[in-house]
Protein backbone atom coordinates (compact mmCIF):
# COMPACT_ATOMS: atom_id res chain seq x y z
CA UNK A 1 0.00 0.00 0.00
CA UNK A 2 1.62 3.10 -1.10
CA UNK A 3 2.25 5.70 1.52
CA UNK A 4 -0.94 8.01 0.14
CA UNK A 5 -3.47 5.83 0.65
CA UNK A 6 -1.93 4.43 4.06
CA UNK A 7 -2.49 8.36 4.96
CA UNK A 8 -5.91 8.44 3.71
CA UNK A 9 -6.80 5.44 5.39
CA UNK A 10 -5.12 7.13 8.97
CA UNK A 11 -7.10 10.25 8.23
CA UNK A 12 -10.55 8.34 7.55
CA UNK A 13 -10.18 6.32 10.79
CA UNK A 14 -9.40 9.32 12.51
CA UNK A 15 -12.45 11.17 11.51
CA UNK A 16 -14.77 8.50 12.04
CA UNK A 17 -13.51 8.71 15.44
CA UNK A 18 -14.20 12.28 16.04
CA UNK A 19 -17.39 12.05 14.12
CA UNK A 20 -18.40 9.35 17.03
CA UNK A 21 -17.39 11.32 19.71
CA UNK A 22 -18.68 14.71 18.43
CA UNK A 23 -22.30 12.54 17.84
CA UNK A 24 -21.67 10.95 21.95
CA UNK A 25 -20.96 14.41 22.87
CA UNK A 26 -24.31 15.95 21.37
CA UNK A 27 -26.14 12.98 22.47
CA UNK A 28 -25.44 13.59 25.76
CA UNK A 29 -25.98 17.61 25.56
CA UNK A 30 -29.51 16.66 24.11
CA UNK A 31 -30.48 14.21 26.69
CA UNK A 32 -29.42 16.78 29.35
CA UNK A 33 -31.23 19.48 28.07
CA UNK A 34 -34.27 17.01 27.64
CA UNK A 35 -34.11 16.02 31.21
CA UNK A 36 -33.80 19.46 32.34
CA UNK A 37 -36.60 20.33 30.52
CA UNK A 38 -38.83 17.73 31.75
CA UNK A 39 -37.66 18.59 35.48
CA UNK A 40 -38.50 22.78 34.46
CA UNK A 41 -41.93 21.40 33.16
CA UNK A 42 -42.64 19.03 35.74
CA UNK A 43 -41.22 22.27 38.90
CA UNK A 44 -44.11 24.25 37.02
CA UNK A 45 -46.86 21.68 37.24
CA UNK A 46 -46.05 21.42 40.83
CA UNK A 47 -46.38 25.07 41.14
CA UNK A 48 -49.52 25.76 38.86
CA UNK A 49 -51.10 22.63 41.19
CA UNK A 50 -50.19 24.46 44.09
CA UNK A 51 -51.21 27.79 43.38
CA UNK A 52 -54.24 26.58 42.11
CA UNK A 53 -54.88 24.67 45.58
CA UNK A 54 -53.59 28.10 47.21
CA UNK A 55 -56.51 29.93 45.30
CA UNK A 56 -59.24 27.22 46.13
CA UNK A 57 -58.32 27.68 50.04
CA UNK A 58 -58.40 30.77 49.70
CA UNK A 59 -62.01 31.35 48.41
CA UNK A 60 -62.77 28.48 51.15
CA UNK A 61 -61.30 29.43 54.06
CA UNK A 62 -60.54 33.02 55.65
CA UNK A 63 -59.12 34.03 58.97
CA UNK A 64 -60.05 37.38 61.20
CA UNK A 65 -58.52 38.40 64.32
CA UNK A 66 -61.59 40.12 66.07
CA UNK A 67 -61.42 42.83 68.35
CA UNK A 68 -64.70 42.82 70.31
CA UNK A 69 -65.17 45.51 73.03
CA UNK A 70 -62.29 44.08 75.64
CA UNK A 71 -62.09 40.84 74.06
CA UNK A 72 -59.78 39.57 71.14
CA UNK A 73 -61.11 36.73 69.48
CA UNK A 74 -60.50 34.32 65.97
CA UNK A 75 -63.38 33.61 63.24
CA UNK A 76 -62.83 31.65 60.45
CA UNK A 77 -64.84 31.03 57.39
CA UNK A 78 -64.88 27.83 56.09
CA UNK A 79 -66.82 28.73 52.51
CA UNK A 80 -65.77 32.54 52.34
CA UNK A 81 -67.25 35.75 53.41
CA UNK A 82 -70.78 36.63 52.69
CA UNK A 83 -70.68 39.20 49.11
CA UNK A 84 -71.68 42.34 50.98
CA UNK A 85 -70.89 44.13 54.30
CA UNK A 86 -74.80 43.58 55.60
CA UNK A 87 -74.31 39.71 55.37
CA UNK A 88 -70.84 39.96 57.27
CA UNK A 89 -72.76 41.95 59.98
CA UNK A 90 -75.31 39.41 60.36
CA UNK A 91 -72.68 36.82 61.05
CA UNK A 92 -70.89 38.38 63.35
CA UNK A 93 -73.68 39.21 65.78
CA UNK A 94 -75.06 35.70 65.68
CA UNK A 95 -71.73 33.95 66.19
CA UNK A 96 -70.19 36.83 68.78
CA UNK A 97 -74.21 36.85 70.57
CA UNK A 98 -74.56 40.48 69.79
CA UNK A 99 -77.81 42.22 70.26
CA UNK A 100 -76.77 45.70 69.54
CA UNK A 101 -76.23 47.73 66.22
CA UNK A 102 -72.83 47.02 65.10
CA UNK A 103 -70.26 48.48 62.64
CA UNK A 104 -67.24 46.95 61.20
CA UNK A 105 -63.40 48.18 60.64
CA UNK A 106 -60.64 46.70 59.40
CA UNK A 107 -56.96 47.96 59.76
CA UNK A 108 -55.06 48.77 56.88
CA UNK A 109 -51.91 47.56 56.42
CA UNK A 110 -50.33 51.29 55.06
CA UNK A 111 -51.61 53.56 57.18
CA UNK A 112 -51.47 50.89 60.44
CA UNK A 113 -54.93 52.16 61.54
CA UNK A 114 -58.27 51.13 61.11
CA UNK A 115 -60.98 52.19 58.77
CA UNK A 116 -65.22 51.80 57.97
CA UNK A 117 -65.28 48.84 55.83
CA UNK A 118 -67.28 49.83 53.19
CA UNK A 119 -67.25 46.10 50.82
CA UNK A 120 -65.82 42.80 51.63
CA UNK A 121 -63.38 42.96 48.63
CA UNK A 122 -61.37 44.88 50.73
CA UNK A 123 -60.50 42.37 53.15
CA UNK A 124 -57.19 39.57 53.15
CA UNK A 125 -56.73 36.71 55.07
CA UNK A 126 -55.74 37.33 58.66
CA UNK A 127 -57.17 40.35 58.58
CA UNK A 128 -57.84 42.37 61.98
CA UNK A 129 -61.28 43.51 62.23
CA UNK A 130 -63.26 45.47 65.02
CA UNK A 131 -66.24 45.65 65.76
CA UNK A 132 -67.85 49.17 66.54
CA UNK A 133 -71.51 49.54 68.76
CA UNK A 134 -73.69 52.32 67.09
CA UNK A 135 -75.14 54.14 69.68
CA UNK A 136 -78.97 54.44 69.57
CA UNK A 137 -80.30 57.04 67.01
CA UNK A 138 -76.71 57.01 64.34
CA UNK A 139 -77.33 54.76 61.17
CA UNK A 140 -73.98 53.18 59.99
CA UNK A 141 -74.54 52.73 55.77
CA UNK A 142 -72.21 50.93 53.63
CA UNK A 143 -71.81 50.10 49.92
CA UNK A 144 -72.67 47.11 48.68
CA UNK A 145 -70.08 45.82 46.25
CA UNK A 146 -70.02 42.50 44.38
CA UNK A 147 -68.29 39.26 45.04
CA UNK A 148 -67.44 36.44 43.28
CA UNK A 149 -67.48 34.08 46.69
CA UNK A 150 -70.83 32.02 46.78
CA UNK A 151 -72.48 31.34 50.30
CA UNK A 152 -75.77 30.54 49.12
CA UNK A 153 -74.94 27.11 49.81
CA UNK A 154 -74.15 27.82 53.72
CA UNK A 155 -77.01 26.35 55.74
CA UNK A 156 -75.85 27.96 59.27
CA UNK A 157 -73.53 30.13 60.58
CA UNK A 158 -72.11 27.26 62.45
CA UNK A 159 -70.93 25.91 58.86
CA UNK A 160 -69.81 29.26 57.50
CA UNK A 161 -67.38 29.98 60.73
CA UNK A 162 -65.61 28.80 63.36
CA UNK A 163 -65.05 31.10 66.88
CA UNK A 164 -62.00 30.62 68.99
CA UNK A 165 -61.73 32.69 72.03
CA UNK A 166 -58.50 34.29 73.29
CA UNK A 167 -57.50 34.85 76.66
CA UNK A 168 -55.27 37.69 76.49
CA UNK A 169 -57.05 41.01 77.34
CA UNK A 170 -57.07 44.20 75.63
CA UNK A 171 -58.89 46.84 77.83
CA UNK A 172 -59.34 49.99 76.93
CA UNK A 173 -60.83 53.00 78.74
CA UNK A 174 -64.55 53.84 78.71
CA UNK A 175 -65.54 56.12 76.41
CA UNK A 176 -69.20 57.28 77.81
CA UNK A 177 -70.53 57.74 80.97
CA UNK A 178 -72.15 55.02 82.77
CA UNK A 179 -75.83 54.87 81.96
CA UNK A 180 -77.46 51.82 84.61
CA UNK A 181 -77.14 51.50 88.60
CA UNK A 182 -76.49 48.20 89.82
CA UNK A 183 -79.18 45.91 89.03
CA UNK A 184 -80.87 44.23 91.28
CA UNK A 185 -80.60 40.93 89.77
CA UNK A 186 -77.27 40.70 87.81
CA UNK A 187 -77.70 40.15 84.21
CA UNK A 188 -74.84 37.37 83.27
CA UNK A 189 -73.54 38.59 79.85
CA UNK A 190 -73.34 36.13 77.01
CA UNK A 191 -69.77 34.70 76.80
CA UNK A 192 -67.52 33.53 73.65
CA UNK A 193 -69.03 31.26 71.06
CA UNK A 194 -67.33 28.47 72.04
CA UNK A 195 -67.55 28.89 75.63
CA UNK A 196 -71.46 29.05 75.78
CA UNK A 197 -71.44 25.89 73.76
CA UNK A 198 -69.06 24.51 76.53
CA UNK A 199 -71.76 25.81 79.25
CA UNK A 200 -74.70 24.06 76.89
CA UNK A 201 -73.35 20.62 76.68
CA UNK A 202 -72.25 21.03 80.83
CA UNK A 203 -75.48 22.30 81.61
CA UNK A 204 -77.17 19.26 80.41
CA UNK A 205 -74.82 16.67 81.47
CA UNK A 206 -75.35 18.79 85.00
CA UNK A 207 -78.72 17.86 85.24
CA UNK A 208 -78.37 14.35 83.77
CA UNK A 209 -76.13 13.13 86.01
CA UNK A 210 -74.35 15.91 88.47
CA UNK A 211 -70.95 16.28 87.18
CA UNK A 212 -69.95 19.67 87.19
CA UNK A 213 -67.78 21.60 84.50
CA UNK A 214 -64.43 22.11 84.99
CA UNK A 215 -62.56 23.49 82.37
CA UNK A 216 -59.87 26.35 82.91
CA UNK A 217 -60.17 27.82 79.49
CA UNK A 218 -63.93 27.83 79.97
CA UNK A 219 -63.75 29.72 83.80
CA UNK A 220 -61.15 31.81 82.39
CA UNK A 221 -63.13 33.35 79.46
CA UNK A 222 -66.04 33.79 82.14
CA UNK A 223 -64.16 35.74 84.52
CA UNK A 224 -62.90 37.93 81.87
CA UNK A 225 -66.70 39.09 80.63
CA UNK A 226 -67.75 39.36 84.42
CA UNK A 227 -65.18 41.19 85.17
CA UNK A 228 -66.15 43.53 81.91
CA UNK A 229 -69.91 43.39 83.01
CA UNK A 230 -69.41 44.43 86.56
CA UNK A 231 -66.79 47.18 85.61
CA UNK A 232 -69.84 49.03 83.46
CA UNK A 233 -71.83 49.14 86.86
CA UNK A 234 -68.78 50.17 89.35
CA UNK A 235 -64.86 49.72 89.10
CA UNK A 236 -64.48 48.20 93.00
CA UNK A 237 -67.72 46.26 93.23
CA UNK A 238 -67.88 45.02 96.90
CA UNK A 239 -68.39 41.70 98.40
CA UNK A 240 -71.92 41.58 98.77
CA UNK A 241 -72.14 42.85 94.59
CA UNK A 242 -69.70 39.88 94.34
CA UNK A 243 -71.55 37.56 95.64
CA UNK A 244 -74.85 38.26 93.51
CA UNK A 245 -72.84 37.75 90.26
CA UNK A 246 -71.87 34.38 91.55
CA UNK A 247 -75.02 33.42 92.73
CA UNK A 248 -76.63 34.49 89.41
CA UNK A 249 -74.03 32.76 87.47
CA UNK A 250 -74.39 29.45 89.14
CA UNK A 251 -78.35 29.66 88.74
CA UNK A 252 -77.96 30.54 85.06
CA UNK A 253 -75.48 27.76 84.53
CA UNK A 254 -75.57 25.33 87.37
CA UNK A 255 -72.91 23.02 86.02
CA UNK A 256 -70.28 25.53 87.27
CA UNK A 257 -71.57 24.99 91.22
CA UNK A 258 -69.18 23.75 93.36
CA UNK A 259 -69.91 21.06 95.25
CA UNK A 260 -67.06 21.91 98.58
CA UNK A 261 -68.49 25.24 98.82
CA UNK A 262 -70.54 26.01 101.67
CA UNK A 263 -73.14 28.31 98.81
CA UNK A 264 -72.10 26.56 95.40
CA UNK A 265 -69.87 29.77 94.52
CA UNK A 266 -67.51 31.48 96.95
CA UNK A 267 -64.90 29.94 95.00
CA UNK A 268 -66.23 32.06 91.95
CA UNK A 269 -66.77 35.11 94.76
CA UNK A 270 -63.27 34.76 95.15
CA UNK A 271 -62.33 34.52 91.89
CA UNK A 272 -64.07 37.30 91.16
CA UNK A 273 -62.39 39.55 93.30
CA UNK A 274 -58.48 38.74 92.41
CA UNK A 275 -60.07 39.21 88.47
CA UNK A 276 -61.91 42.67 89.22
CA UNK A 277 -58.47 43.92 90.10
CA UNK A 278 -56.50 42.64 88.01
CA UNK A 279 -59.01 44.08 85.25
CA UNK A 280 -58.49 47.58 86.81
CA UNK A 281 -54.82 47.21 86.28
CA UNK A 282 -55.35 46.74 82.61
CA UNK A 283 -57.50 49.77 83.01
CA UNK A 284 -55.34 52.20 84.17
CA UNK A 285 -52.42 51.87 81.86
CA UNK A 286 -54.47 53.63 79.56
CA UNK A 287 -55.36 56.23 82.05
CA UNK A 288 -58.67 55.67 83.14
CA UNK A 289 -59.64 58.44 85.47
CA UNK A 290 -61.93 57.34 88.32
CA UNK A 291 -58.49 54.09 88.79
CA UNK A 292 -55.43 56.44 88.13
CA UNK A 293 -56.79 58.74 91.19
CA UNK A 294 -55.91 55.76 93.58
CA UNK A 295 -52.13 55.74 92.25
CA UNK A 296 -49.14 56.85 94.43
CA UNK A 297 -48.17 59.65 92.06
CA UNK A 298 -51.54 61.46 92.58
CA UNK A 299 -51.65 60.65 96.25
CA UNK A 300 -50.80 63.73 98.50
CA UNK A 301 -47.32 63.17 100.06
CA UNK A 302 -48.69 61.61 103.52
CA UNK A 303 -51.10 59.35 101.68
CA UNK A 304 -48.91 57.69 99.51
CA UNK A 305 -49.71 54.06 100.52
CA UNK A 306 -51.57 51.41 98.02
CA UNK A 307 -54.11 51.11 100.84
CA UNK A 308 -54.56 54.63 102.15
CA UNK A 309 -57.11 57.21 101.04
CA UNK A 310 -58.56 54.79 98.34
CA UNK A 311 -61.01 57.35 96.15
CA UNK A 312 -63.87 55.28 95.39
CA UNK A 313 -67.75 55.47 95.33
CA UNK A 314 -68.74 55.06 98.93
CA UNK A 315 -72.90 56.41 98.16
CA UNK A 316 -73.74 54.37 95.10
CA UNK A 317 -72.14 56.74 92.76
CA UNK A 318 -72.88 55.01 89.21
CA UNK A 319 -70.70 58.17 87.35
CA UNK A 320 -68.13 58.65 90.30
CA UNK A 321 -65.09 59.38 88.23
CA UNK A 322 -65.98 59.04 84.67
CA UNK A 323 -63.72 60.43 81.95
CA UNK A 324 -63.73 63.46 79.30
CA UNK A 325 -65.88 63.43 76.51
CA UNK A 326 -64.52 62.00 73.52
CA UNK A 327 -62.38 65.08 71.42
CA UNK A 328 -62.28 66.98 74.92
CA UNK A 329 -59.47 68.52 76.86
CA UNK A 330 -58.83 69.76 80.11
CA UNK A 331 -58.08 73.37 77.90
CA UNK A 332 -61.21 72.85 75.95
CA UNK A 333 -63.28 71.97 79.06
CA UNK A 334 -62.06 75.39 80.76
CA UNK A 335 -62.73 77.45 78.02
CA UNK A 336 -66.25 75.71 77.95
CA UNK A 337 -66.37 76.77 81.93
CA UNK A 338 -65.66 80.36 81.65
CA UNK A 339 -68.52 80.49 78.69
CA UNK A 340 -70.77 79.17 81.29
CA UNK A 341 -70.30 81.32 83.70
CA UNK A 342 -70.72 84.31 81.28
CA UNK A 343 -74.36 82.25 80.40
CA UNK A 344 -74.89 81.95 83.94
CA UNK A 345 -74.70 85.70 84.47
CA UNK A 346 -77.07 86.97 81.75
CA UNK A 347 -79.97 84.54 82.29
CA UNK A 348 -79.11 82.74 78.94
CA UNK A 349 -81.13 79.68 78.38
CA UNK A 350 -81.75 77.34 80.78
CA UNK A 351 -81.54 74.46 78.03
CA UNK A 352 -78.04 75.98 76.39
CA UNK A 353 -76.54 75.91 80.54
CA UNK A 354 -77.96 72.45 80.68
CA UNK A 355 -75.64 70.64 77.88
CA UNK A 356 -72.48 72.92 78.92
CA UNK A 357 -72.92 71.67 82.56
CA UNK A 358 -73.40 68.00 81.02
CA UNK A 359 -70.71 68.54 79.00
CA UNK A 360 -68.41 69.85 82.08
CA UNK A 361 -69.32 67.00 84.56
CA UNK A 362 -66.33 65.42 84.18
CA UNK A 363 -64.42 68.03 84.98
CA UNK A 364 -66.20 69.27 88.19
CA UNK A 365 -65.50 65.93 89.37
CA UNK A 366 -62.03 65.71 89.10
CA UNK A 367 -62.41 69.30 91.52
CA UNK A 368 -64.39 67.46 94.27
CA UNK A 369 -63.16 64.23 94.16
CA UNK A 370 -59.01 64.69 93.31
CA UNK A 371 -58.92 68.64 94.75
CA UNK A 372 -59.69 69.58 98.33
CA UNK A 373 -61.95 73.32 97.35
CA UNK A 374 -63.74 75.36 99.64
CA UNK A 375 -67.55 75.41 99.11
CA UNK A 376 -66.98 79.52 98.42
CA UNK A 377 -64.31 78.84 95.99
CA UNK A 378 -66.40 75.96 94.34
CA UNK A 379 -69.45 78.48 93.88
CA UNK A 380 -67.33 80.94 92.22
CA UNK A 381 -65.86 78.38 89.49
CA UNK A 382 -69.51 76.80 89.00
CA UNK A 383 -72.14 79.39 89.84
CA UNK A 384 -74.65 77.37 87.75
CA UNK A 385 -74.42 74.61 89.78
CA UNK A 386 -76.02 76.13 92.95
CA UNK A 387 -79.37 76.10 91.27
CA UNK A 388 -82.34 73.64 92.28
CA UNK A 389 -82.66 72.63 88.51
CA UNK A 390 -79.11 71.81 88.06
CA UNK A 391 -78.65 70.12 91.35
CA UNK A 392 -82.18 67.67 90.39
CA UNK A 393 -79.47 67.25 86.80
CA UNK A 394 -76.39 66.60 88.66
CA UNK A 395 -77.49 63.93 90.67
CA UNK A 396 -78.99 62.27 87.12
CA UNK A 397 -75.81 62.48 85.83
CA UNK A 398 -74.41 60.83 89.18
CA UNK A 399 -76.31 58.64 89.81
CA UNK A 400 -78.85 58.53 86.48
CA UNK A 401 -82.21 58.66 88.29
CA UNK A 402 -84.17 61.61 88.99
CA UNK A 403 -83.53 63.16 93.04
CA UNK A 404 -86.80 65.56 93.81
CA UNK A 405 -89.40 63.47 92.20
CA UNK A 406 -87.96 60.08 93.62
CA UNK A 407 -87.44 61.48 97.21
CA UNK A 408 -90.62 63.06 97.50
CA UNK A 409 -93.09 60.04 96.02
CA UNK A 410 -91.57 58.17 98.36
CA UNK A 411 -92.11 60.65 101.43
CA UNK A 412 -95.36 60.53 100.39
CA UNK A 413 -95.86 56.89 99.77
CA UNK A 414 -94.27 56.10 103.76
CA UNK A 415 -96.05 59.71 105.03
CA UNK A 416 -99.10 57.68 106.84
CA UNK A 417 -96.83 54.60 108.30
CA UNK A 418 -94.64 57.11 109.17
CA UNK A 419 -96.95 59.24 111.27
CA UNK A 420 -98.36 55.99 112.56
CA UNK A 421 -95.35 54.79 113.49
CA UNK A 422 -94.36 58.27 115.34
CA UNK A 423 -97.84 58.30 117.08
CA UNK A 424 -97.37 55.07 118.86
CA UNK A 425 -93.29 55.91 120.00
CA UNK A 426 -92.78 56.28 124.08
CA UNK A 427 -90.25 57.18 125.91
CA UNK A 428 -88.56 60.42 125.63
CA UNK A 429 -88.17 60.04 121.72
CA UNK A 430 -91.79 59.68 121.71
CA UNK A 431 -92.67 62.90 124.19
CA UNK A 432 -90.44 65.25 121.42
CA UNK A 433 -92.15 63.88 118.34
CA UNK A 434 -95.87 64.37 119.79
CA UNK A 435 -94.86 67.95 120.53
CA UNK A 436 -94.16 68.25 116.99
CA UNK A 437 -97.08 66.24 115.81
CA UNK A 438 -99.45 68.32 117.83
CA UNK A 439 -99.15 71.10 114.92
CA UNK A 440 -100.98 68.31 112.71
CA UNK A 441 -103.37 67.32 115.35
CA UNK A 442 -104.73 71.28 115.89
CA UNK A 443 -104.84 71.31 112.04
CA UNK A 444 -106.32 68.45 110.60
CA UNK A 445 -106.82 70.25 107.48
CA UNK A 446 -102.66 71.11 107.10
CA UNK A 447 -100.96 71.76 103.79
CA UNK A 448 -99.31 68.60 102.43
CA UNK A 449 -96.02 70.52 102.59
CA UNK A 450 -96.30 70.99 106.19
CA UNK A 451 -97.19 67.46 106.79
CA UNK A 452 -94.01 66.65 104.90
CA UNK A 453 -92.12 68.98 107.33
CA UNK A 454 -93.28 67.35 110.18
CA UNK A 455 -92.68 63.76 109.06
CA UNK A 456 -89.52 64.59 108.31
CA UNK A 457 -88.67 66.27 111.67
CA UNK A 458 -89.94 63.48 113.52
CA UNK A 459 -87.88 61.14 111.47
CA UNK A 460 -85.03 62.41 112.62
CA UNK A 461 -85.99 61.88 116.37
CA UNK A 462 -86.54 58.91 115.53
CA UNK A 463 -83.53 57.71 114.03
CA UNK A 464 -81.85 58.92 117.66
CA UNK A 465 -80.31 62.42 115.91
CA UNK A 466 -81.49 65.60 116.68
CA UNK A 467 -83.88 68.15 115.01
CA UNK A 468 -81.18 71.15 116.06
CA UNK A 469 -78.27 69.57 114.37
CA UNK A 470 -80.07 69.51 110.82
CA UNK A 471 -82.47 72.96 111.43
CA UNK A 472 -82.41 76.01 112.36
CA UNK A 473 -85.89 77.88 113.02
CA UNK A 474 -85.67 81.61 113.43
CA UNK A 475 -88.99 84.00 114.02
CA UNK A 476 -88.78 87.78 112.18
CA UNK A 477 -85.02 87.35 111.41
CA UNK A 478 -83.68 88.74 108.31
CA UNK A 479 -82.24 86.14 106.27
CA UNK A 480 -78.78 88.75 106.07
CA UNK A 481 -78.36 88.05 109.97
CA UNK A 482 -79.46 84.21 109.49
CA UNK A 483 -76.71 84.18 107.26
CA UNK A 484 -73.82 85.77 109.39
CA UNK A 485 -75.05 83.62 112.53
CA UNK A 486 -74.57 80.25 110.40
CA UNK A 487 -71.08 81.04 109.23
CA UNK A 488 -69.81 78.56 111.58
CA UNK A 489 -72.12 75.55 110.72
CA UNK A 490 -70.66 73.12 108.01
CA UNK A 491 -74.13 71.72 106.95
CA UNK A 492 -77.72 73.60 108.48
CA UNK A 493 -81.42 74.18 106.55
CA UNK A 494 -81.96 77.11 107.96
CA UNK A 495 -86.12 78.60 108.18
CA UNK A 496 -87.48 82.24 108.67
CA UNK A 497 -90.95 82.92 109.74
CA UNK A 498 -91.80 86.58 108.96
CA UNK A 499 -90.44 86.89 106.63
CA UNK A 500 -90.23 83.63 105.31
CA UNK A 501 -87.16 82.00 103.83
CA UNK A 502 -85.54 78.74 103.42
CA UNK A 503 -82.15 77.75 102.57
CA UNK A 504 -79.46 75.72 102.46
CA UNK A 505 -75.91 76.67 104.12
CA UNK A 506 -72.86 74.59 103.52
CA UNK A 507 -69.52 75.07 105.29
CA UNK A 508 -70.84 78.61 106.75
CA UNK A 509 -71.38 79.30 103.01
CA UNK A 510 -75.55 80.57 101.72
CA UNK A 511 -75.75 77.60 98.48
CA UNK A 512 -79.29 78.23 98.28
CA UNK A 513 -82.07 80.45 99.03
CA UNK A 514 -85.57 81.04 98.43
CA UNK A 515 -86.44 77.49 98.61
CA UNK A 516 -90.24 76.95 99.37
CA UNK A 517 -90.33 74.07 102.26
CA UNK A 518 -87.97 72.42 104.48
CA UNK A 519 -88.84 68.89 102.58
CA UNK A 520 -87.42 70.33 99.42
CA UNK A 521 -84.41 71.87 100.86
CA UNK A 522 -83.66 68.39 102.77
CA UNK A 523 -83.73 66.85 99.37
CA UNK A 524 -81.83 69.47 97.52
CA UNK A 525 -79.06 69.16 100.71
CA UNK A 526 -79.15 65.67 100.29
CA UNK A 527 -78.28 66.08 96.64
CA UNK A 528 -75.58 68.83 97.37
CA UNK A 529 -73.29 65.59 99.33
CA UNK A 530 -73.09 64.09 95.94
CA UNK A 531 -72.91 66.73 93.75
CA UNK A 532 -69.48 68.17 96.05
CA UNK A 533 -69.15 64.59 97.07
CA UNK A 534 -69.22 65.19 100.87
CA UNK A 535 -69.63 63.09 103.80
CA UNK A 536 -73.06 62.82 105.40
CA UNK A 537 -73.07 64.53 108.97
CA UNK A 538 -71.86 62.17 111.78
CA UNK A 539 -74.73 63.28 114.25
CA UNK A 540 -76.68 63.11 111.12
CA UNK A 541 -75.91 59.78 109.35
CA UNK A 542 -78.68 57.59 110.36
CA UNK A 543 -81.17 60.40 109.34
CA UNK A 544 -79.04 60.51 105.71
CA UNK A 545 -79.13 56.44 105.53
CA UNK A 546 -82.83 56.69 105.49
CA UNK A 547 -82.77 59.32 102.47
CA UNK A 548 -80.28 57.46 100.57
CA UNK A 549 -81.76 53.98 101.23
CA UNK A 550 -85.25 54.38 101.50
CA UNK A 551 -86.53 57.77 99.81
CA UNK A 552 -83.65 57.41 97.04
CA UNK A 553 -83.41 53.59 96.85
CA UNK A 554 -79.86 54.11 96.19
CA UNK A 555 -76.66 51.50 97.76
CA UNK A 556 -78.76 48.63 99.01
CA UNK A 557 -75.57 46.21 99.28
CA UNK A 558 -73.24 48.56 100.96
CA UNK A 559 -72.55 49.95 103.72
CA UNK A 560 -74.36 47.40 105.51
CA UNK A 561 -77.65 48.93 106.91
CA UNK A 562 -77.66 50.03 110.34
CA UNK A 563 -79.64 48.51 112.74
CA UNK A 564 -81.70 51.61 112.96
CA UNK A 565 -82.59 51.46 109.54
CA UNK A 566 -83.39 47.80 109.35
CA UNK A 567 -85.84 48.79 112.35
CA UNK A 568 -87.12 51.26 110.67
CA UNK A 569 -87.65 49.77 107.14
CA UNK A 570 -89.40 46.07 108.93
CA UNK A 571 -91.98 48.76 110.65
CA UNK A 572 -92.97 50.32 107.78
CA UNK A 573 -93.04 47.03 105.80
CA UNK A 574 -94.95 45.25 108.46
Amino acid sequence: MSTLQTLKTFINQRLAVAVDEIFGLLETTISNYEEEINRQRRLLEAERSEFQNNKADAQQAMRFRVVIDHDVKKITFQNGIPSSVEDLIKVFKQAFSITSDIGLQYKDTDFDDFFTLTSTSDLKDKDTLKVVHVPPGIIMTTVPQKHNLDTSDVSSVDELLSVDSQDNLIPCPPVTERQNQWPAVFPIPAFSYNTEMALRQGNEKFLKDGTPLTSPSVKSDILERLAEAMFSYTAYPNDPQRAAVAQALIEKHPCLREPGSFNGCYGWQQSLKYKCANYRCKLKAHGNPELLINTLKHKQEGDRKPAKNIKKPRKSEVNYLPPHPTGETDDTLESVRLELIAASKTNDSGQMINDMMSRTYSCRRREVVGQTLQVAEFKERWPALFDPVQINEEFRRCNTIPLESTFICHLDRYMPKFLELFSSKGGAVGQRMKSVLIELIKDPKASLDKKRDVTLRCLIEYMGESVQDLISDYYRTPEGKVHEELKSQSMRIYICQQPDAVGVIIDGTPVLTGLDNMSRACCLLFGLTYALNLDYPPKLAKTFEVFQRLFVGLDTLQPKPSSKYINLKNKLLS
